[in-house]
């Protein structure tokens, strides 16, 4: 981000990313696992199956508390935990998709309609294809932190598109399975009456464990982007410390709006989708086509006014205005709030166009406006015909 927004740029979408995103979703998983826990206890007759006071609340906090503690003691034990947690994870998706199938059988999964809505197949295909993006993008943040954990390149690479692709399609090939005939994506609604009291309190423990190992890995992995983009202030706390800020932040969340998370979900994915996909657009202009792969890492982590990564005051104006447009473009397709589509939308999606115009505005301001005047290190192209001699001048 640094090398195509400046650093003051990227810091402005820090704050918008990882000071929106990271305590919304903490809060999204915090909310499932503590839910999860309600029905655990109840299953155990530790608690009423109707309790007075608001249980899956109190546990929601109690997880996120119990997750920033693990992300403050490191890295070491979350790698341990999940070397526990996945295996668990996989078979509890595994477990929960055939028992769908076996309760249901395969004709009425595959003959299921999804709910009625008011537009049509091609426009909901393609509206539920946009959100999942938007969704997928909004987590990718974490892959790079997430191959911190491998011992080396090739594991780390291999590990995180392992974890990414096919262990987290199983969970999502459970849920919608279970949505279509079960009238609900959410397992803790349905896993108990479905494979039993013994069985359904395992599999929610499980549950419990797979959210936790998620929400310690999300606060733990966007400290540093913390410390990098927020420089002096963040470097007064100590690493536990902006973990609590981050743990606060969500705890906020869970107290404030608890009953609008899920009501509200998608409006947040929307947006989430209306910055990250000019982003990921003018990151692929700047990466592949403009600088072809190669930065100056040691420049790059040391803009000083006057060095070619400051741009213009820490800013880069190329990519901020393709950012406006490729901002502008999304919400003229898609309208966040209510998710409602404009026409061509089931044609075009919001995410694509606003990545392609993004990309050529960036391409087109960067080859006309930043690189000639010598900013950001952009490689310079000489022209065809220019040669160059290594002969002695003739006297």
């Amino acid at each position: 981000l640094r090398s195509a927004f400046g650093p003051r740029g990227t810091s402005l979408l820090a704050v918008v990313l990882v000071l929106g995103i990271v305590p919304f979703n903490s809060a999204i998983l915090s909310n499932m696992a503590g839910d999860a826990t309600r029905e655990v206890l109840i299953g155990l007759d530790f608690l009423a199956p109707a309790p007075v006071w608001p249980v899956g609340q109190a546990t929601a906090l109690g997880v996120l508390a119990l997750s920033c503690l693990l992300a403050a003691r490191g890295s070491d034990t979350l790698r341990r935990f999940n070397l526990v947690v996945v295996p668990l994870l996989v078979l509890f998706s595994g477990g929960l998709l055939m028992a769908v199938f076996w309760q249901s059988g395969w004709q009425a999964v595959f003959s299921a309609q999804p709910p009625a809505a008011p537009y049509g197949r091609a426009t909901r295909l393609m509206l539920a294809t946009e959100l999942n993006v938007a969704i997928s993008l909004s987590w990718f943040g974490l892959a790079g932190n997430i191959m911190r954990y491998g011992r080396n390149a090739r594991g780390a690479v291999w590990g995180t598109w392992i974890g990414l692709v096919p262990i987290s399609l199983l969970p999502a090939l459970a849920g919608l399975a279970s949505s279509l005939v079960l009238g609900s994506s959410d397992p803790v609604q349905w896993t108990t009456p479905l494979v039993g009291p013994v069985i359904g309190l395992a599999m929610l423990l499980v549950l419990v464990f797979a959210n936790l190992s998620s929400l310690t890995g999300m606060l733990q992995g966007n400290v540093p982007t913390i410390v990098q983009n927020f420089g002096r202030f963040a470097r007064a706390f100590s690493f536990a410390g902006n973990v609590a800020m981050l743990g606060i932040a969500a705890a906020l969340i869970l107290l404030l709006a608890s009953d609008d998370l899920y009501a509200r979900f998608y409006t947040f994915v929307a947006f989430y989708g209306a910055i990250l996909a000019p982003a990921t657009g003018i990151l692929l202009a700047d990466w592949l086509v403009l600088r072809r792969g190669t930065v100056d890492i040691r420049a790059l982590h040391h803009a000083v006014p006057g060095s070619a990564y400051r741009f213009v005051a820490g800013f880069n104006p190329a990519a901020m205005i393709a950012l406006v447009a490729g901002f502008a473009t999304y919400l003229a397709l898609l309208e966040p709030v209510s998710q409602t589509p404009a026409a061509g939308f089931r044609y075009l999606s919001a995410s694509l166009p606003s990545m392609a115009l993004a990309f050529a505005v960036h391409l087109a301001l960067s080859r006309m406006v930043t690189i000639p005047r010598g900013h950001g290190g952009y490689p310079v192209q000489r022209p065809a015909n220019c040669k160059i001699s290594d002969a002695e001048p003739a006297e």
